[in-house]
């Protein structure tokens, strides 16, 4: 399969890149941090013959068009897209959060992955054939304090998938969506090592791929066992 994946450059990104290697997969990966993403692919370039790379913003959409463009020239069609970057700016109240804060977390974390869905979609209709898996959090789906633009603009990409998931699924194309829990990752400033290893969930996304045609995987929650903020 051809596997195309944002986030590359660290993280859960990274993780799933590894196994997805280690598969076999062609691979097309992007990721915004030059050196960050050139430490990750001195991981998979021993893994992988078909492997696809570029360093650049997901604030640019016409770089995003672009890449997935070049991603097809270089392995043909892509298969599975998955939306794996995000990134949580801004910490403070609802009330306080500045516009211009929030505007940068929706268009990295919600319009970004739209974007790449916009690009590669339609030649997945064409084939009534594909998988898109898009990287939420459980801040979609608990309200914690403090995070209101994070909670905000991956509610809104989790909105957005589950209509897509009723439109595409006549055309054959699966949209899954995954909720990480706390994740002990360079996402966070401080360590957390009680939390959840960004390998603990590369591995349980990896599955999913690997699911009968018939069976279509809407939802995973995934969280580390010290969390309680669940109903």
């Amino acid at each position: 399969m051809h596997i195309l994946l944002s986030g590359a450059s660290s993280g859960i990104g990274r993780e799933l890149a590894v196994l997805l290697a280690k598969q076999g997969h062609s691979l097309s990966v992007c990721g915004r941090n030059p050196s960050k993403l050139e430490h990750s692919l001195t991981l998979l370039k021993p893994l992988s013959q078909a492997l696809f790379s570029r360093a650049f913003c997901l604030s640019d959409f016409e770089a995003i068009s672009q890449f997935c463009l070049d991603a097809k020239e270089q392995h043909g069609p892509v298969d599975v897209l998955i939306n794996c970057a995000g990134l949580n700016n801004g910490r403070a109240a609802g009330h306080q959060l500045e516009h211009e804060t929030f505007d940068w977390m929706m268009r990295i974390n919600c319009y970004a992955p739209i974007e790449f869905m916009r690009a590669l979609i339609p030649d997945m209709q064409t084939r009534q054939s594909g998988t898109v898996i898009n990287v939420l959090s459980t801040t979609a789906q608990f309200a914690n304090s403090g995070i209101a633009g994070y909670s905000a603009s991956k509610a809104a990409l989790d909105s957005y998938t589950k209509v897509m998931r009723k439109e595409l699924r006549k055309d054959g194309i699966k949209m899954l969506s995954v909720y990480p829990g706390g994740v002990d990752s360079d996402f966070r400033e401080a360590d957390r090592p009680q939390y959840l290893q960004a390998i603990d969930v590369a591995q349980a996304i990896v599955p999913m791929l690997n699911c009968n045609v018939n069976a279509h995987i809407h939802e995973l929650t995934i969280r580390p066992s010290c969390e309680e903020n669940f109903s």
